[in-house]
């Protein structure tokens, strides 16, 4: 189940950036070879999925509960091992 919810958030980062970028340099790009295309389009969508659109969904979707966060992100302390408590340990004895 949180393989499918960050598909989830990845899809829903990356559709946006590519549906954009498309509509603004879509006829651009039909200059270029494909592959050219291609490798220009990847490039520039990767960048932005990466640094800016990647941490927007993740941080819209946060808000809404803890299925799309991600492992430690929000955590304040790791959980402690089988619930204990920590063990105080006295300073060592001049004895």
């Amino acid at each position: 189940m949180a393989r499918l919810k960050k598909t989830t958030r990845i899809w829903l980062a990356v559709y946006p950036t590519v549906l954009v970028f498309l509509t603004i340099f879509g006829d651009a790009l039909k200059e270029f070879p494909f592959p050219m295309g291609v490798l220009v389009s990847t490039l520039v969508v990767v960048i932005i999925v990466s640094n800016i659109t990647d941490p927007l969904v993740g941080k819209v979707f946060c808000h809404f509960g803890r299925t799309f966060r991600k492992p430690g992100l929000h955590s304040k302390a790791a959980p402690m091992a089988n619930n204990t408590a920590p063990v105080e340990r006295s300073a060592p004895s001049d004895n």
